[in-house]
């Protein structure tokens, strides 16, 4: 009898065991995610935080033949518009189920500046010296271009009154003059001139101070919202002039 039942008691515990794993499946997903930050715009690193639970493996299709299998991916976008994002989970046994999300990628327009410190001196010699005005502060110019000759976004504006050092601002309209600040070398500088406002001549501009940048790494402060804000460039150069501008921006 002993040899009898160690065999029956072996395969009543192997039925048992093969009924529980096909009528008990592991637990089908519960999807879901968060982008960090919430605000996406092009050029700028954001996150796709994985808040899944019951999942064993993923896939996220962010279209256009873009897949991804990492638990929680960090994307740059290059170009702004409407991006659906597809979050696909399995579990062990091939369960899945999924989450699309649709979300706006967005750029920086420029909204206006302000020149906080900029200067009056080049060494020991007053700028502006032939100024018409009584006092020896420059009438100034300034634009701001990408590097790239083949963007022709960027602004010029100019400052035709005897002002000293800083602050002084200025705006630029997005509906006149859309300036997007995009992920490259841009220039911002700012010209001494001396001739008729209404008859601008090259030969009436002399160069002040400039700085490079590239306008997405450059320090970038936002509201709450996180939809505006400014970028700040800062520049000191071997005679100790400084240049420190913000330039604000909205996210569109």
């Amino acid at each position: 009898m002993t040899k009898f039942y160690k065999p029956l008691s072996l395969f009543l515990f192997l039925l048992v065991t093969i009924s529980c794993s096909e009528d008990d499946p592991f637990p089908v997903p519960l999807v879901d995610f968060f982008l960090d930050p919430e605000v996406v715009e092009v050029g700028i690193p954001v996150m796709f935080d994985n808040l899944t639970t019951n999942a064993d493996n993923y896939e996220w299709d962010f279209g256009g033949g873009q897949v991804f299998t990492d638990i929680s991916p960090t994307i740059t976008f290059s170009t702004p518009g409407d991006v659906t994002v597809t979050l696909r989970a399995f579990t062990a046994d091939n369960q899945v189920d999924s989450l699309s999300r649709t979300f706006r990628v967005h750029q920086r327009v420029v909204t206006g500046y302000i020149l906080n410190v900029f200067p009056a001196f080049n060494g020991a010699e007053a700028w502006d010296p032939d100024e018409a005005g009584t006092d020896q502060l420059p009438d100034i110019i300034l634009q701001m271009a990408p590097d790239d000759p083949n963007n022709e976004s960027g602004f010029v504006d100019g400052i035709f009154t005897n002002v000293g050092a800083g602050p002084i601002g200025g705006t630029v309209d997005p509906g006149f003059n859309e300036v997007v600040l995009s992920d490259e070398d841009w220039t911002f500088i700012i010209f001494d001139f001396d001739g008729d406002p209404e008859n601008i001549q090259s030969e009436d501009l002399v160069p002040m101070i400039g700085a490079q940048f590239n306008p997405l790494e450059a320090a970038t402060v936002k509201n709450d919202a996180g939809d505006a804000g400014f970028i700040s460039i800062f520049l000191q150069d071997s005679n100790g002039n400084v240049l420190d501008v913000d330039i604000t921006f909205e996210l569109q």
